[in-house]
């Protein structure tokens, strides 16, 4: 019998989401405050830095607390997150977070409503709800959550209401809590006349100034505390650590007539190798050659060394940058994230699940491949939809060891884009 969504449609979805969110917020509460530290450890650094703002009304990590400190590779959003939201216990932010993956998972449902029939977009609803990685990232104490609750509000206000003050703010605030969304920031203001049509040169400027200003301000911070104009130290110093250490890694493989495959499979291990050799290749004199897990006092003063450096192995090697850079679409769009979820889900045989994940990674990139194609025929270069996935894109490639922790701030964009593939189909 064929349901009547009077507004049944409208009361199944806000039972799903009330239900949903009761027994992630459940499941959350019955863990320990050491369950939400990631396993690589970068919670620890936003923690730290929570701690200094809160107690010392500074923005230096705790164990560098009355030295001379400058902090450059973490920036302050997502400290000052925790600091200002946790009252007194962590287990508040996460549940902070388990309600914005909810609203995440709303917000995707309107964003597709209207391009799919109901029953299919409650589906990919349900799908991207019950994510196993989405829904591991709300309890760890990591950037993720937050920030793909920006970007799906942020799609919501570019493309679906035209809200333009929202997307402004989200676009300006996104690179303060994850730096690797200054290309997202850089690329909007550049293709402005893209994303904010029809408005005058006058408001034009006051858009690209209100962008501009946080990421402004925290860099006259870090100038100011180091004479050098940096954002955020943790660029150069993946660049080197991951970008060149990966190109030299698959460079060695192809000198000793390794398989395509184990070209391709970069080990963590060999990088790491890699990444220690080219640093010592680095002329620092008697500075440290910190890592960005454990950047010291002064990270600045390494990482624009590490950065010109990586770049002069990235241009001299542009096979392996190639081959780096399809390495890294390929696992950033389709790796389930399995490493992550299986350790703080504590799951177990759980192969059909991977594979469950990975194939709809594949259907969803390949809808909205199909989608930016279509539009391309059309001649269509300049769609506002592909501009944006290209530019959320663009840091994760030179990734040499990139996961589905990295690629899920992806999804929502290729669902939507997909979801636009099959509404343009039926007119």
């Amino acid at each position: 019998m064929k349901l009547k969504f009077i507004n049944n449609q409208n009361l199944l979805l806000t039972v799903t989401l009330i239900i949903f969110t009761v027994l992630l917020m459940g499941n959350s509460s019955s863990k320990n405050t050491d369950d939400f530290f990631d396993p690589a450890d970068d919670s620890l650094s936003y923690v730290s830095l929570a701690t200094s703002i809160s107690e010392n009304s500074s923005f230096i990590r705790q164990e560098f607390i009355g030295e001379n400190a400058v902090e450059t590779v973490r920036t302050p959003g997502y400290p000052f997150f925790i600091a200002i939201f946790s009252f007194g216990s962590l287990k508040n932010i996460i549940f902070i977070q388990n309600i914005l993956h909810v609203i995440s998972a709303f917000l995707l449902f309107k964003l597709i409503e209207n391009s799919l029939k109901f029953k299919y977009s409650y589906i990919v609803f349900l799908l991207y709800l019950f994510n196993p990685l989405l829904i591991t990232l709300s309890q760890l104490l990591l950037t993720e959550t937050i920030s793909i609750f920006l970007i799906n509000l942020l799609i919501y206000s570019l493309f679906k209401k035209r809200l333009i003050f929202t997307s402004v703010f989200i676009v300006g605030i996104l690179p303060i809590i994850r730096p690797a969304y200054l290309i997202l920031l850089i690329g909007i203001i550049l293709f402005n006349k893209l994303f904010f049509k029809n408005i005058s040169r006058s408001k034009r400027v006051i858009i690209i100034v209100l962008m501009l200003l946080p990421t402004s301000v925290w860099t006259f911070r870090n100038y100011s505390l180091t004479n050098q104009v940096v954002f955020s130290s943790i660029t150069g110093m993946n660049l080197l650590e991951e970008t060149a250490s990966g190109v030299m890694s698959i460079k060695e493989d192809i000198q000793n007539g390794e398989s395509f495959s184990n070209i391709v499979n970069i080990e963590y291990e060999e990088k790491r190798k890699w990444s220690q050799i080219l640093r010592n290749e680095v002329n620092l004199g008697d500075l440290s050659r910190v890592i960005s897990q454990a950047p010291g006092q002064n990270p600045h003063l390494v990482a624009s060394e590490y950065q010109s450096y990586a770049i002069r192995i990235i241009l001299q090697n542009p096979l392996e940058t190639f081959l780096l850079i399809s390495r890294a679409f390929i696992y950033n769009s389709l790796e389930p994230g399995d490493q992550i979820y299986n350790s703080v889900l504590k799951l177990q045989n759980n192969n059909f699940l991977n594979y469950s994940v990975t194939i709809l990674n594949l259907l969803f990139v390949t809808s909205a491949i199909a989608f930016f194609v279509k539009e391309i025929k059309n001649k269509n270069f300049s769609n506002n939809k592909l501009v944006f996935y290209l530019l959320l894109l663009a840091p994760l490639l030179l990734l040499a060891t990139p996961s589905g922790r990295f690629g899920i701030p992806l999804l929502s964009t290729l669902i939507y884009s997909g979801a636009e593939y099959f509404r343009t189909s039926k007119n």
